[in-house]
């Protein structure tokens, strides 16, 4: 066992984020919903999914619901992404409450 106190992070409410190595390199991910989801050899499967525009020769333009991408994860590593998703959720209603605040002003 450490005697060393780790380090504040976002995640555990000390304000400094973590320090993530190839950052700028990582892919980003918009999704309009998560049509399918399960679990395989002790894992969690989570497929997201978006809707996509796409032109057509005749000038019309088509609809299509494209995978966007498939999350796979452990027990743990889904605890930890539904608590951060629900504190992500928190922030973003107390920015709303304070919007509204400020329009009723």
């Amino acid at each position: 066992m450490s005697t060393k106190p780790k380090p504040p992070s976002a995640s555990s409410g000390g304000g400094a984020a973590p320090i993530l190595k190839n950052a700028a390199a990582a892919p980003f991910i918009y999704f309009d919903g998560v049509p399918l989801y399960g679990t395989y050899a002790g894992n969690l499967e989570v497929e997201l999914a978006a809707r996509q525009l796409m032109p057509k020769a005749d000038g019309t333009v088509a609809s299509d619901i494209v995978c966007t991408a498939h999350l796979r994860m452990g027990p743990s590593a889904a605890v930890m992404l539904i608590d951060a998703l629900q504190k992500a959720l928190d922030m973003y209603s107390k920015q709303q409450e304070q919007r509204s605040e400020l329009l009723q002003s």
